[in-house]
């Protein structure tokens, strides 16, 4: 029988000491491959009642499992078909605190799933497989390598289709214990890199790549993915521009590689890696003999529990690319319902409050009313498509224009360096004896107006970004608008 090209599985943490303290309340129940959230709510008079969620996975896992446990079930065969040239890919998902870098890198205890694949892939490789090792980041469509100070990468693709990121450093590791040390030199980079420039770690994608090569050539590659936290996402909203940028591109990406599995799990002729930077880098190991797993991490508590179902949701949505496509249209749509909270935000952005708040779905008939609620469900999506469009199409310019401004700002510092230095040679001759006076002040105009005209054309591109800018804090106030806007009453 043929291995599944996907496999979404959930790990669910234990309460940590200080939220058992705090009084937290484990919600989250693994039954088998289901998983179950009891959240506490609360209805409009105020009565409590539990509302209760279920999902199915290819594997989940609850707080008695340990790296070791999952390792073992899910990623060990795919080490072991790697070294047969099959390219694999593990994604880990959840919001900040869930249990992903736990789960990937472990701690000072407990080894992760690094580590674990590199102790059976050095038993199995041959003395003429050399085993190397890169790991990067993308932080808002940006790449920095680990291993190389932060470097700043450019992925450019060749006339083959080919996507290479140019610069990446390549480490040869030859046992565990270079391995190891070798990961811990990136995670250690990307700490400090984080703290000199105060981004946090949760708003960047960091990915661990090795490749397996005998005789220069690349036989096996496994890519661990350490995924942006997902609460990110719903950063779009905030008032901070920095953040709401942040998050939509987390979005983007998050989306984007989606879309990338549903191709993938559907065979399609043709997959949209151009989606976002994560899934153009990742291009190579979606195509040919491939294999994909997403483990969706989730916290415990009930006061999670809107990240913990987002992330429920979202996992949810992979599996469910792999089952026959439905033709109902209220089957899609309720489908569509069941999204996680910031694709909502991005999608319906002028839901009602009550609807996007709530964790589950809305009713596709109203008692009272059930026609009419009906079709302005339906009507949602198009009516707020503009507006979702014309967002997400600014911040990519925006996202354009500021690499475009920081090229023209370096080649603008290098042309007045040139003119400084006919500055300094205008002033030489003019000291000479026998200068002429008229040549000078002819020189030092033509100097002068060149510095004006190069001054004015970089003020030109600065003075457009910073009105892109103003127009996404707009268009950005805009959708909160309507998105928190009280609701029509019939």
């Amino acid at each position: 029988m043929d291995q599944p090209k996907i496999i979404v599985a959930v790990r669910k943490r234990p309460l940590s000491k200080k939220e058992s303290k705090e009084g937290q309340k484990d919600i989250v129940e693994v039954q088998g491959n289901t998983v179950i959230v009891r959240e506490p709510r609360v209805k409009v008079d105020l009565t409590k009642f539990i509302e209760e969620f279920n999902f199915t996975f290819d594997a989940a896992f609850d707080q008695q499992y340990t790296n070791e446990d999952l390792y073992q079930q899910l990623v060990k065969p795919m080490v072991q078909a790697a070294i047969t040239g099959t390219k694999i890919t593990c994604f880990a998902y959840g919001q900040t605190g869930s249990g992903k870098t736990y789960t990937m890198l472990g701690d000072y205890n407990v080894v992760g799933i690094y580590t674990l694949a590199a102790y059976d892939l050095f038993q199995l490789i041959t003395n003429s497989i050399v085993l190397s090792v890169s790991f990067y980041e993308i932080y808002c469509s940006k790449l920095f390598d680990l291993l190389n100070d932060r470097v700043q990468l450019i992925a450019r693709e060749d006339a083959k289709g080919q996507v290479n990121i140019a610069g990446l450093s390549e480490t040869k590791v030859h046992s565990v214990q270079e391995f190891q040390k070798t990961v811990e030199m990136g995670i250690k980079s990307r700490v400090t890199g984080q703290n000199s420039v105060n981004q946090d770690s949760s708003r960047s994608h960091a990915i661990l790549q090795i490749n397996l090569r005998q005789h220069n050539k690349i036989i096996g590659k496994l890519s661990f993915i350490d995924l942006a936290g997902s609460e990110r996402g719903a950063d779009v909203v905030e008032y901070h521009k920095q953040t709401r940028i942040d998050g939509a591109e987390i979005n983007k990406s998050l989306l984007a590689l989606k879309e990338c599995i549903r191709a993938l799990d559907l065979n399609k002729n043709h997959t949209p890696f151009r989606g976002s930077k994560l899934t153009q880098v990742l291009k190579d190991s979606f195509t040919g003999n491939c294999r994909t797993l997403m483990i969706g991490t989730i916290s415990p508590c009930h006061k999670d529990a809107e990240h913990s179902l987002n992330t429920l949701r979202y996992a949810d949505r992979v599996k469910e690319l792999k089952a026959p496509q439905a033709s109902s249209s209220v089957d899609q749509l309720t489908r569509e319902l069941m999204l996680p909270r910031q694709y909502i935000m991005n999608n319906y952005l002028f839901e009602s409050p009550q609807a996007v708040k709530s964790n589950s779905p809305p009713k596709l008939f109203d008692h009272d009313n059930g026609d009419q609620y009906e079709d302005e469900v339906q009507m949602k999506p198009n009516r707020n498509s503009n507006l979702k469009d014309k967002y997400d199409e600014l911040i990519q310019q925006i996202l354009d224009e500021e690499r475009a401004l920081k090229k023209a700002h370096r080649d603008h510092i290098d042309d007045l360096i040139e003119l400084v230095n006919d500055e300094m040679k205008l002033l030489q001759a003019v000291d000479q004896p026998n200068s002429d006076i008229e040549e000078y002040v002819d020189g030092l105009d033509h100097v002068l107006m060149l510095k004006i005209e190069k001054i004015m054309r970089l003020r030109k591109k600065l003075q457009q970004f910073k009105q892109h800018l103003m127009d996404e804090q707009d268009l950005a106030h805009q959708c909160q608008t309507h998105f928190y806007q009280k609701p029509h009453q019939n």
